[in-house]
């Protein structure tokens, strides 16, 4: 598992809710061999750190009863292969018709993008666009760091390449996002001071407006 914060009994809980999709208090005491009170210690660890939820079935005889199982978070701690299937995915297109197949799909992912981003901060001011952006690289995973360092200027720091086994071996991924920069800001002339590509300690935008 990613977190190293769960504990091995915890990571056999969550194994063995992996495993079954749903399971209650008596399963897991059971199958692990702990009492149903430490059990429940474990669950609501688990469940304050937003690893698994709780819901409650009717059942036709008795009280209704608990079952557990993964949220989102508590699910992506298990091996994900989406890095090489991506790769894979983009090699396959690259090597059809000399990349002119990869290089139409990258734009049409470039004008989603810049047509959603361009309605959201058509209403807004020069630091609401700034920062409007700068929660779109965040939430991709990017780690910004967004400064106005003069009155129109600003510098957006990318510190984490999310897509870097993608970005290392097919760059026109990069080259997509600075030229959907270039795109929501028009009136801005837009340098890139710093990249990771070139070993820099991350990729360094400087934003400088009429």
């Amino acid at each position: 598992m990613k977190n190293t914060q769960v504990t091995p009994t915890r990571e056999r809980v969550m194994r063995l809710i992996k495993r079954e999709g749903q399971v209650s208090v008596k399963t897991l005491t059971e199958e692990i061999g702990i009492t149903p009170m430490a059990i429940r210690g474990h669950l609501n660890k688990l469940e304050k750190d937003d690893l698994i939820h709780v819901d409650t079935v009717r059942q036709k005889l008795g009280r209704p009863l608990q079952v557990f199982s993964l949220t989102e978070k508590g699910d992506s701690f298990f091996p994900q292969d989406y890095g090489n299937f991506a790769v894979e995915l983009l090699q396959d297109l690259k090597e059809m018709d000399d990349g002119k197949t990869l290089s139409l799909v990258m734009q049409r992912r470039e004008d989603r993008i810049f047509a959603d981003l361009e309605k959201r901060m058509s209403h807004l001011d020069l630091d609401q666009r700034m920062e409007e952006y700068n929660q779109f690289v965040d939430s991709h995973g990017h780690m910004p760091i967004l400064e106005k360092t003069a009155d129109k200027r600003y510098v957006l720091s990318i510190n984490n390449c999310s897509l870097k086994a993608v970005v290392e071996r097919f760059p026109v991924c990069c080259d997509s996002e600075v030229s959907l920069i270039h795109r929501l800001f028009p009136d801005a002339t837009v340098s890139k001071v710093q990249s990771l590509r070139n070993q820099d300690k991350s990729c360094c935008y400087e934003f400088i407006f009429a």
